[in-house]
């Protein structure tokens, strides 16, 4: 969903949780304003029994002029939009509307209406706010950018539980009044969060084998539990702790950690696997754990320890949950298996006489590489932010990034790209397994520069003998003694040692593995020819085959068609086009003549627009390499096909096959041309691919038996080819690479 997808209705409320916090406000303020610049008038409310009485949020309420007001009754709405929170949770008061839509950043936790953007991964709703008003090219004014800043701020641990990109950006990039965010931090804290903490640091529990304190903290301000965990790890005695509150919905959580063997972000992501969100920073982190998959959680690591569950009930008898110290027990049994099923390795000495050597090649996955030199100033510190992280490393006469298909990002010298990569310098590489595209910036002047302009396609070649292990539990590895931080694996991850080089060595999952290298023999498996469509799919033809049509009926006093007319039009041969484009089709007197007319201009001015599609012609450059041998099937007139193919693919096609009905076969999509092809190919139907743009091209690979890739940029749109049965879609050519 847009916020420009709300614009079509009037009568718009914007509506909190009943608690509204600092991020809420902020999410809620966003929208309100960009209705409100795009002429709607908007109402921001909340609802609930409790007033807005946090000295923090009542301060930035009056200094930036958030227009919230606490309601009980709604007039049903034309549209109720929910920020940071769900329509009918249990945390924001129902009202009827006649359209709903939803942002937020929390678990989903029902049905969601169809306009929603819900991202979990993300560290506040004010990002996904922040994020939506930059897609629609709003310049976002200081009160606004002050807001969403200081709820990312308090919603992620004052920025210690950032874990996506995303949250970074906005932290980086907000615009915002710091001398304002310094007085709602300074009004951050009430005197009755004082007690809370104070109490629950009278009430620490400290482990000393592991140098541990775990701290119960009432319900308070999740800031409060971070403040209290700061405070904790200044103990001489302690190097790790973990503080946590129960609240309504669930456990908050703070971790921090002063050593070098415990990253407290990983520490976070352990404790809440698989039940919850937890991360943020090497020292300091955060989580949070629904109280229903809590729940679900308790009652099984109660089975498994035969003990009796202890749950106890909500003030008003509503909810039952376990009880504080049913909680407390469970999550210390987390991080006890976190702490202690966890093996040190030290790569400067660690024994590999275990491993099993394995011959493996990276596969030929298309890649990007950029050099650096042509989007900076060499002698600059680079920094690239990815999903994962930033990156920083000087520019170099040779440095050169090297970017996945999944956004990761690693930093090579020119020799080693080119003893490893084969490079195509005119073939522009983007990202497309990432909802985060890498940022480049020069840390120096802290300009941001776009780097993936400059991105062009690369394809691994080389071949390396390594080492790998499969782990057999957790561990941690420092490359060195000296190191600050090490590289982490869980059980069933592969640890791989290129070229046997310790300093090399890294971590990758299993499944991971198997799509990203190799193993030796395996290569025999691939497939060995590609057939291909023409219109749509390789040549861009759309314009001279309108042309063509509108001639044929121009000179016969009929209405000519439209670009998109002939666009829907073409497919099932040239015939069937015509009979499309003339009134009455076939049965027209003058069809015959029309259609003579056609075929007379088309094969005079089949290439006065034509072109192949971008990236094409190195798509097929590499498919050549790899010696992949291809064919054109097409329903086009066979003489159009053999010209076409001879002005641009010759060097590429063993056969080109055009439509052939006079000689008795058949059409698409018949089978009978693919099979002419395979055979001119000399590969079984197993052996091969069908790659086309339309419904046609489909069903033509079913009847044929061969896998289809469809693809998106041609003459079908996406939704019509998933309504016939695509299943293989791509949106750019590079990506055919990855089925063959």
């Amino acid at each position: 969903m847009k916020l420009s997808d709300l614009l079509q209705f009037d009568n718009i409320i914007v509506q909190c949780h009943d608690n509204p916090d600092a991020d809420a406000l902020a999410s809620g303020f966003g929208v309100y304003e960009y209705l409100r610049m795009n002429g709607k008038s908007p109402r921001l409310v909340y609802g609930g029994r409790n007033i807005i009485h946090k000295s923090n949020l009542v301060l930035m309420v009056d200094s930036l002029g958030i227009p919230i007001e606490h309601v009980d009754f709604l007039d049903n709405p034309q549209l109720l939009v929910t920020v940071d929170c769900q329509y009918g949770g249990g945390n924001v008061t129902f009202f009827k509307a006649e359209n709903v839509a939803v942002i937020d950043h929390h678990r989903v936790s029902g049905e969601l209406p169809a306009m929603n953007r819900v991202m979990s991964y993300m560290g506040s709703c004010a990002t996904i706010v922040w994020d939506m008003l930059r897609e629609e090219g709003v310049e976002i004014n200081r009160n606004l950018a002050t807001a969403l800043y200081y709820g990312l701020y308090t919603d992620t641990g004052e920025f210690t539980e950032i874990t996506h990109s995303l949250d970074r950006d906005l932290r980086d990039e907000a615009d915002f009044d710091s001398t304002i965010v310094a007085k709602f931090r300074n009004a951050n804290m009430s005197l009755e969060e004082l007690d809370i903490a104070a109490t629950a640091l009278l009430g620490r529990d400290y482990i000393e084998e592991y140098r541990l304190a775990i701290v119960k903290a009432g319900a308070c301000d999740p800031n409060v539990l971070g403040i209290i965990s700061d405070f904790v790890l200044e103990v001489d005695a302690i190097d790790i702790c973990m503080v946590f509150s129960v609240i309504k919905n669930g456990v908050k959580l703070s971790f921090r950690s002063c050593i070098k063997e415990v990253s407290a972000s990983e520490m976070a992501q352990e404790v809440c696997r698989d039940i919850g969100s937890g991360g943020g920073h090497y020292y300091k982190a955060g989580g949070f754990i629904p109280m229903d998959l809590l729940i679900d959680s308790y009652n099984v690591y109660c089975k498994e320890k035969d003990v009796t569950p202890r749950f106890q009930y909500s003030s008003d008898d509503t909810h039952k949950r376990p009880s504080d110290s049913a909680i407390k027990s469970f999550l210390e049994e987390r991080i006890f298996d976190y702490l202690n099923d966890t093996k040190i390795i030290y790569g400067e000495d660690f024994d590999t006489s275990g491993f099993k050597k394995v011959d493996y090649k990276k596969r030929p996955i298309p890649m990007g590489c950029i050099i650096a030199k042509d989007i900076l100033p060499v002698g600059c510190c680079m920094g690239v932010r990815t999903a994962k992280g930033d990156i920083s490393t000087p520019v170099g006469e040779d440095t050169v990034v090297i970017i996945g298909e999944d956004g990761s990002v690693q930093i090579l010298n020119l020799d080693r790209l080119n003893k490893s990569f084969r490079i195509y310098k005119d073939w522009r590489f983007t990202v497309k397994r990432t909802d985060y595209v890498p940022k480049f910036k020069n840390k120096d002047t802290e300009t941001i520069v776009d780097g993936m302009a400059h991105a062009r396609v690369c394809i691994p070649v080389e071949e390396d003998f390594s080492r790998a292990f499969v782990l057999k539990h957790k561990v941690k590895l420092f490359k060195n003694k000296d190191d600050s931080s090490y590289i982490s694996g869980r059980p069933g991850d592969i640890m791989v040692l290129p070229n046997d080089d310790r300093n090399e060595a890294y971590m990758i999952s299993k499944t991971e593995f198997e799509k990203t290298h190799i193993a030796k023999g395996e290569e025999e498996n691939r497939k060995k020819a590609v057939v291909f469509d023409l219109d749509g799919t390789l040549l861009y033809t759309l314009e001279d085959l309108k042309n063509a049509t509108n001639y044929a009926l121009k000179q016969k006093g009929m209405p000519e068609r439209t670009l998109d007319e002939v666009r829907r039009f073409v497919g099932n041969g040239v015939r069937l086009l015509m009979e499309r484009a003339v009134p009455q089709g076939a049965d027209n007197p003058e069809f015959e003549e029309t259609f003579a007319l056609f075929k007379e201009y088309y094969d005079a001015h089949c290439n006065d627009n034509t072109s192949p599609y971008d990236g094409i012609m190195d798509l097929l450059e590499e498919l050549k390499v790899r010696g992949i041998k291809m064919a054109i099937v097409s329903n086009k007139i066979d003489f159009a096909v053999k010209s076409l193919d001879k002005l641009y693919f010759k060097d590429y096609m063993t056969a080109a096959i055009g439509e052939m009905e006079e000689e008795g076969i058949r059409k698409k999509p018949a089978p009978d041309m693919v099979q002419k092809a395979l055979k001119e190919l000399g590969v079984t139907q197993d052996e091969a691919i069908y790659v086309g743009d339309s419904d046609v091209d489909i069903a033509t690979a079913k009847n044929s038996g061969l896998e289809c890739v469809s693809v998106t940029w041609g003459f079908r749109d996406v939704e019509f080819l998933k309504e016939h049965g695509a299943t293989n879609l791509i949106d750019e050519p590079v990506e055919l690479l990855n089925y063959v």
